[in-house]
Parts: structure tokens; sequence; C-alpha cells
């Protein structure tokens, strides 16, 4: 399977849009990203996007600053049939940089166009250079004011 750019910024959206420090495993099925489908079958593109996230150490839980694997986020089971026990998820800093990156439609769309086969650690670098190059030029146009 491979990374889908969009569906990491709609769950990073269910973090970032929260009003609560936590979301839960039902903040994401309030948005249709559920673990299994109505025949109990296992979501496996949320599983996998769920996996970079941890691989990345974009979330962690309210009582440690990383998660490490499905069960520390509440997730256990096989890969057809899941179960979850409700833990209180948070976006980690890096979580955060890397939310903002994908909230920005052209560093968004640059990394879709330009970097879509490259391997994932590049494409969390590269976003981070060209969001950094954007509020770079931002920056200047406000000191030339």
């Amino acid at each position: 399977m491979k990374v889908d750019l969009d569906y990491m910024k709609d769950i990073f959206a269910v973090f970032v849009s929260s009003e609560n420090a936590h979301v839960t495993l039902h903040d994401l099925a309030a948005e249709n990203m559920l673990l299994s489908d109505e025949h109990g079958k296992a979501n496996q593109k949320l599983l996998f996007h769920l996996q970079i996230f941890l691989d990345n150490y974009f979330i962690g839980t309210s009582t440690a600053n990383t998660a490490h694997n499905l069960k520390d986020i509440g997730i256990s089971g096989t890969d057809t049939e899941l179960s979850c026990s409700i833990r209180e998820l948070r976006l980690t800093q890096r979580g955060h940089d890397f939310a903002n990156t994908l909230q920005n439609k052209a560093v968004l769309e640059k990394l879709k166009s330009e970097l879509k086969d490259a391997p994932f650690n590049v494409i969390f670098e590269g976003g981070q250079k060209l969001i950094q190059h954007y509020f770079k030029k931002k920056l200047d146009n406000l000191l030339e004011e």
C-alpha cells in the first residue's frame, strides 16, 4: 500500500480541529475513519496510515510522549478482527509540524506531484523544507513593508 498524503491530512485534521488536547479512535470514526467495516473487516488503509504515524513519532498518548505500536494507541487483534480500547491520543510536535505542512495546499501538491515515489523520510523532510521556504518568503515580504 502506498502512502496517501490526502488521507494523512484528513487524519491530522481530526487532531488539529479538536477543541480537546486529546482525541480518541471514536473521534476518527466520527469522521468516517472506522477501524472496520459493517462486516467487521479491518480498515487496512487506516491501519496502514496509523502505523506510518507511529513509525514517524507523529502521535503519542496522554501518558507517553510517543506511542510505538497499535496496542499503545488502543488497537489490538489480527488484521481481520480488531478490538479497541479507548486511549487518549495527541499529536507530538513532530506530528503538528507535518500536519501544518500538509495543510498548505501548495506544499501538499508539490509533495504529491514531485515526491510521490520518494521514501517517506524524503517526503517528510522535503515538506519541512518547502514549508520553511514558503514562510521565509512571507517573512521577507513582511520585513520589506
